[in-house]
């Protein structure tokens, strides 16, 4: 698993302890919705992974949202 960017920092964040000690808290922390953060911690622990880019452009969102489902990413949040 590779984070690198704010979420990184959040997730960095979320494994020292703490109140917001949890893969959610650090999720929340980097503005994903909590329902959503959730449902990826559930991931995570099933074995899955949580990627972080930040699209420059609307069009490079919907490009990179459609290759990662194209790929069988699953909840994919843009």
């Amino acid at each position: 698993l590779v984070v690198a960017g704010p979420l990184a920092g959040a997730l960095a964040g979320a494994g020292a302890g703490g109140a917001a000690g949890t893969l959610v808290g650090g999720l929340i922390g980097a503005g994903i919705p909590e329902e959503r953060a959730k449902l990826y911690e559930t991931g995570v622990k099933e074995g899955g992974v949580v990627i972080g880019a930040h699209p420059r452009t609307d069009e490079d969102r919907d490009y990179v949202a459609d290759e990662f489902r194209n790929y069988g990413a699953r909840d994919v949040y843009v």
